[in-house]
């Protein structure tokens, strides 16, 4: 589980309270956090590389407290976020078209990843249409084609999570936690260019 610092929490918690922006659509099904089985939240930068092969972290100026690492074949990219307030665990990750810059060196993807799509279905090229029947309407949108969805909500630690917490010595202070979710899609004359979904939970 990606655990967040106070100060973050803190802004999950008053984004909550305050701002009426939030999506009214259900959050994203568990499948739509994973993609060649690295899953946000259960995977860190080791377990990336092990399922994927190797790669190199970078840190990118403008986005403080991140580090990005990602892949590259001649259908796009695919690139994994690392944010502090993870922990260590892979806290996003993003898809786009092979021409796509990004800040740090991607390496190979390997030949047997034929296609890039996460474990709910989302790829590029799919349809507006398409979209939307997995994700429901946008919070916004502009003419640009770039839609924004997010989520902030109250989850239940199950019985395993609560006696994994005891037995690392972290007992968990309450049944719930608190989960943010965000995805954000470009599209281009109806066709999906690009894809970000992150989720980060705090204890």
């Amino acid at each position: 589980m990606a655990t967040l610092r106070l100060p973050f929490l803190v802004l999950l918690t008053v984004l909550r309270l305050v701002l009426p922006v939030a999506s009214n659509e259900k959050p994203p099904a568990d499948s739509q956090f994973s993609i060649l089985r690295v899953t946000v939240g259960k995977d860190d930068f080791q377990t990336l590389q092990d399922k994927l092969g190797p790669t190199k972290k970078c840190h990118v100026s403008d986005h403080d407290g991140f580090d990005l690492a990602g892949y590259s074949d001649s259908a796009g990219t695919l690139v994994f976020e690392f944010a502090e307030i993870g922990g260590g665990d892979v806290t996003a990750f993003s898809l786009g078209p092979p021409t796509r810059a990004v800040a740090c060196r991607l390496s190979p993807l390997r030949p047997e990843h034929l296609q890039l799509v996460t474990g709910g279905g989302v790829r590029l090229g799919m349809t507006e249409q398409e979209f939307r029947v997995l994700f429901g309407e946008p919070v916004t949108r502009n003419r640009s084609g770039n839609w924004k969805y997010d989520w902030t909500f109250d989850a239940k630690y199950t019985e395993d999570e609560k006696r994994a917490a005891i037995a690392a010595g972290h007992p968990v202070a309450s049944d719930t936690y608190l989960v943010g979710v965000i995805v954000e899609a470009r599209f281009a004359n109806g066709v999906l260019q690009y894809f970000y979904i992150s989720k980060t939970e705090s204890t």
